[in-house]
């Protein structure tokens, strides 16, 4: 009887997996993941070629010959911008007409845009990003940052094996190595599971949740060594930070101080932008805030 019971149980669970997986393929309650590679520079790049879905889209997105996915305009613009940031211009949590690069040559159809978005991209990173892509001939690259996006830029701080840093003891620049490929891969090719990983936050404990960590204590010696050492490897005259509303003070006033073109988003009409209670990142009512802003301060 126990037996007969347990066989049952086991045949319920794959049925219902089964079914599960079917309605959220059928659905796109999940948008796929692209495979990533790390090239010579060091840089997390998508393998091109690629396609797939964003959460319900109708249309599927493609990994371009540079490694990103994302809106690509530039061809035959005259003015040329990038969109470089972490999972919040990758933004895979919703739909693509959601995106930056989308809501940008909405505003802004003269202008070529171009996207580069992945999760875990830190500040330092984000600068090497728009060091190679100046052969594509752009004239500003904006960047999106948080206080997390600098900190992690330290491998003096914490090293993060993941990511690409820099060692300001030494000056040089330490690249990031993938993190589990083989179970990533595995989990973004079980759709059912990869749509309760993200769904509830029983399973998503090491997620990169958005902006909902303690931010650490502004150390103006390490901030200083690090504005230094960009001086004296980019070009910073093409950068513009886009500062996420939560950003503290002391970073902001910082890179005003240093001269650097910027500026601090602000959430309108008391309305969040938090995708929701346990997802900090931009729901889709936030990015097209923060493109009237960035339309309205910089490009126009």
């Amino acid at each position: 009887m126990m037996k007969r019971f347990i066989l049952r149980f086991i045949l319920f669970l794959v049925l219902g997996y089964l079914l599960g997986e079917v309605v959220v393929r059928y659905y796109k309650l999940t948008s796929d993941v692209p495979h990533r590679y790390v090239d010579t520079h060091g840089l997390q790049l998508y393998e091109p070629g690629q396609t797939g879905y964003f959460k319900g889209a109708s249309e599927p997105w493609t990994v371009n010959e540079f490694g990103w996915l994302g809106i690509n305009t530039i061809e035959n613009k005259n003015r040329r911008i990038s969109i470089i940031g972490d999972s919040y211009i990758e933004n895979i949590m919703n739909p693509d007409n959601c995106n930056q690069g989308y809501l940008l040559q909405e505003l802004n159809p003269e202008v070529g845009f171009f996207e580069a978005g992945r999760s875990g991209v830190t500040f330092i990173e984000a600068l090497e990003i728009a060091q190679k892509m100046d052969s594509l001939d752009f004239d500003e690259h904006l960047i999106y940052v948080t206080d997390a996006d600098f900190t992690e830029s330290f491998a003096n701080k914490t090293r993060y094996a993941d990511r690409l840093q820099v060692d300001l003891d030494r000056n040089i620049i330490l690249k990031g190595e993938l993190k589990s490929p083989g179970l990533k891969k595995i989990l973004y090719n079980l759709k059912f599971m990869y749509y309760l990983y993200l769904r509830f936050p029983l399973f998503v404990g090491e997620q990169n949740k958005g902006e909902i960590a303690a931010t650490e204590d502004f150390d103006r010696n390490s901030f200083d060594r690090l504005f230094a050492f960009c001086q004296s490897n980019y070009d910073l005259r093409k950068i513009t930070l886009i500062f996420h509303p939560e950003t503290s003070d002391d970073i902001v006033s910082f890179f005003k101080e240093k001269g650097l073109r910027h500026i601090r988003l602000v959430v309108q009409n008391g309305k969040s932008w938090d995708l929701n209670a346990a997802d900090g990142h931009w729901s889709c009512l936030g990015h097209a805030q923060a493109a009237r802003q960035i339309t309205a301060a910089i490009i126009k």
